[in-house]
């Protein structure tokens, strides 16, 4: 369920710092497995998602702080869906039916993930823009909804197609990217086809994640070619970016090409 990321250019690593000094400021406590599940969050996770938000705001030309509180809450939100989702694996709801343990145990991932989820919504409350919070609750109730339909199908097989689990993971894995891109421009104050381009953007760079880090769950659905179609996602990811008018475009175009 959880990777390591890949190393990242200075400028992100700057960024992501002051994205760990606020996750930190704000799960500041003196439980020992708060304490643990933080310093998993700054040294143990994928950081894709707040990755993209922070391309997103350098590529608009957008500084100050609001980039990072965005980038973190976007990042504890996925950590606290991915706690949850290894609950579920360790149950025997992962594709193979393994049942691997939980990271902090089921009771530790189920209250720890609550925590998280509620801790990202108070920083998403302090940037004080309730289109973002539409957009982020939206996409989280979409990511829940994308759970429950991959449930469903494990359990009827006959029902495992390409087609089944493009849309399901579109909606499980890539939504969070989608999101994150969207807010950062809404934050922002881009114009609407900007928006909606950079929504896209996020979508195909989510849907290349998902192919290219769950090809083997993809297989078991008839996908026996998800590196191609993953490099095709990014191709269209690197589309969207060109035909916008953007301070730096680049950075974005690493971001998603890494």
């Amino acid at each position: 369920m959880f990777q390591h990321s890949a190393p990242s250019p200075a400028w992100l690593q700057h960024d992501m710092e002051r994205v760990d000094a606020i996750i930190r400021a704000h799960m500041n406590n003196d439980v020992a497995l708060i304490r643990q599940v933080v310093e998993f969050i700054l040294h143990g996770a994928e950081r894709q998602r707040p990755a993209l938000v922070l391309a997103t705001a350098r590529a608009l030309g957008h500084g100050g702080e609001r980039p990072h509180a965005l980038a973190a809450a976007v990042e504890l939100i996925h950590i606290s869906l991915a706690l949850h989702d290894d609950v579920t694996e360790a149950s025997g709801g992962a594709a193979d039916g393994a049942h691997e343990a939980a990271l902090f145990g089921n009771a530790g991932n189920i209250l720890l993930g609550d925590l998280l989820y509620t801790s990202a919504f108070r920083m998403i409350v302090d940037l004080d823009d309730m289109e973002v919070m539409r957009v982020l609750s939206d996409a989280t109730n979409v990511i829940a909804e994308g759970e429950v339909a991959y449930r469903e199908v494990l359990a009827a097989p006959a029902s495992r197609t390409p087609e089944a689990w493009l849309d399901i993971a579109r909606r499980r894995r890539a939504k969070l990217f989608e999101a994150g891109a969207e807010c950062m421009a809404i934050v922002h104050g881009a114009d609407p086809a900007t928006r909606s381009a950079l929504a896209r953007v996020g979508l195909h760079v989510g849907s290349a994640h998902a192919l290219r880090s769950e090809a083997e769950d993809a297989a078991r659905f008839g996908i026996v070619d998800a590196h191609a179609r993953a490099q095709a996602e990014i191709d269209a990811a690197r589309l969207a970016v060109d035909g916008l008018a953007l301070a730096d475009a680049a950075v974005i175009v690493g971001v998603v090409e890494g």
